[in-house]
């Protein structure tokens, strides 16, 4: 089993194009797993030669055509279309052949000849070899401003929302700074002194990334050319000077929210160790969160485990086809939506009517083109995330919405039971939000309550829950975590955020505060509703003790009254 559960997503060195990473990978994976092609090739070659000796049977009959198939895709998809169709014939004569001793000879020809086409894969010499380490994204923004004040205004804002800045003061300080980190997202002023051409110049650089690095123009023009201009770039938006720091950071978040959902979880079930390791160089780099599966008995585990927005199945594979995985996923009301995309070297009409008829979204052949992978994938993916965001996230903060969260909380805790772990359920509330809002307005309101959000969104780890049920409160759900570690973890966000500013009525600053509860499974209930009561009873005590703090969950519960 290699199911590489906590791959992160992984970004590019601005001096490596997604080409390029993908070509090394390829050369790596060859040299690495050539030795088992070779290995496979000498399974036919025994059965060839026992074939031709009278003395073939069943069981190696059976394993060599199995290698042969996974042959097919893998020497096609690392650039050896000869060896691959040489593969394919190999296949259908162990696969179909009634009277396989007539074609003993022209099968031994077949094994000689794939044996030979290893030599002249160009996987060889084409591509470059390297030790080059893709490194794993950070948040960060990068500013292309002249204006000092304002810039370091912006970086003073960011801060409070956990966004690392670089300030480049010319275009060509920030040709300087990508040369040596990738951001998250550009803040660019195409007003520098002379023309806009240099700025519209880096945005065009900013948008042939893969994936293409996202661009806020910030500009006092009003100019409805350049608008039309940013657009056709690919800029994201277009920010009209004055603008306050806050509304500038707000526009970030939305875009840095809107680009982290793409970085989608993609479950991949092949029993071909190469293949997956093929697949891991095409989509690592696109920022998906890969779980690879090489034993399809392993995949209900495993699916409940990481919960992929993507399922890509292999069609044939021992004990449990990608057919019967589809089925069963296709029968369960929590996953019957996710989409799944199938591998298969057969490129029979019977094989894919059956596919689809079964559930499939898309049907992809083996070898693979990589482009063409890339693209299926990505589109899946972004047409399932449109969907999904409307019905899942809370439109306010972008954090998942009581449903989402709910479904998701019950997961963790089947998978705290089964694992015998805890499970750490935290409720909290900002307090006195009433009177921010009467006295702040609810534009103002708002604003905290987003702000809140980025923040635990970027403390909290990947893997936990983190949700607005509504109103000032907010949810999150902590697998592995006792109810010690949670009050301690809640307890350091506190402490930060209660000494954030916020920009008020009449640019009077003020700050805001929040109280929590925190329960843990097994220790305060089973079930998420006996978690969530324990939760939200210690959350009631924390408001009556004067609010500001985070308290544990008692053994005996309070009922609850309004905060």
């Amino acid at each position: 089993m290699n199911t590489d559960k906590e791959t992160p997503p992984t970004a590019f060195k601005p001096t490596i194009t997604t080409e390029q990473a993908v070509r090394e990978g390829l050369s790596r994976i060859w040299e690495r797993y050539k030795d088992q092609f070779i290995d496979r090739i000498a399974t036919l070659e025994q059965a060839s030669l026992a074939l031709l000796n009278g003395q073939l049977n069943e069981n190696l009959r059976d394993r060599a055509q199995q290698e042969a198939h996974k042959l097919v895709g893998s020497l096609g998809s690392f650039g050896c279309p000869h060896g691959s169709d040489l593969a394919r014939q190999i296949e259908q004569l162990f696969r179909t052949s009634a009277n396989l001793h007539a074609d003993a000879f022209y099968l031994s020809e077949l094994v000689r000849e794939l044996r030979q086409s290893l030599t002249a894969c160009p996987t060889n010499t084409e591509l470059t070899k390297s030790d080059a380490v893709l490194p794993t994204p950070i948040s960060r923004l990068l500013i292309v401003d002249d204006d000092r004040e304002l810039t370091q205004q912006l970086a003073e804002e960011a801060k409070a929302w956990g966004i690392r800045v670089d300030i480049a003061p010319s275009v060509a300080e920030a040709r300087s700074v990508l040369a040596q980190t990738r951001p998250d997202v550009v803040l660019l002023d195409l007003e520098f002194p002379g023309s806009i051409e240099g700025g519209l110049e880096l945005l065009t650089t900013l948008a042939a990334y893969k994936p293409a690095i996202p661009v806020l123009v910030l500009t006092a023009q009003e100019s409805f050319v350049d608008r039309v201009k940013v657009a056709r770039l690919g800029g994201r938006g277009f920010l009209q000077k004055p603008m306050e720091p806050p509304h500038v950071l707000e526009a970030i978040a939305q875009v840095l929210q809107h680009c982290n959902t793409v970085e989608a979880k993609v479950l991949i079930v092949d029993d071909d160790p190469q293949l997956l390791a093929l697949l891991r160089s095409l989509l690592e780099p696109w920022g998906l969160k890969l779980t690879l599966l090489d034993n399809s008995e392993q995949f209900w585990d495993v699916l409940e485990q990481t919960a992929p927005d993507l399922l890509i199945l292999d069609v044939e594979m021992p004990n449990l086809s990608g057919i019967d995985l589809c089925q069963v996923v296709r029968n369960d009301p929590r996953w019957n939506e996710v989409p799944i995309l199938f591998l298969s070297a057969h490129t029979d009409a019977e094989t894919v009517q059956q596919v689809f008829r079964v559930g499939a979204d898309d049907y992809v052949h083996k070898p693979i083109v990589p482009p063409e992978l890339v693209a299926r994938v990505l589109n899946r993916l972004e047409r399932s995330h449109i969907l999904r965001q409307l019905a899942e996230t809370d439109p306010l903060t972008g954090l998942s919405n009581r449903r989402k969260s709910t479904q998701e909380l019950t997961r963790l805790l089947r998978l705290a039971e089964r694992q015998q772990q805890s499970l750490c359920l935290m409720v909290l509330d900002l307090d006195n939000f009433k009177q921010v809002n009467d006295q702040h307005g609810h534009e103002v309101g708002d604003r905290v309550l987003m702000q809140l959000s980025e923040f635990l969104r970027r403390t909290c780890r990947s893997e936990d829950v983190v949700a607005r049920w509504g109103g000032e409160e907010f949810v999150i759900g902590m697998y592995g975590a006792s109810r010690d570690h949670g009050v301690m973890r809640l307890t350091t966000i506190l402490e930060v955020f209660r000494n954030q500013e916020f920009q008020g009525a009449n640019e009077r600053s003020f700050r805001a505060t929040f109280s929590a509860g925190v329960a843990a499974y097994p220790q305060n209930g089973a079930d998420l509703q006996s978690l969530y009561r324990a939760a939200d009873a210690a959350l009631y005590q924390a408001k009556q003790a004067g609010r500001d703090r985070i308290l544990p969950a008692a053994s005996v519960q309070l009922p609850r009254e309004h905060h």
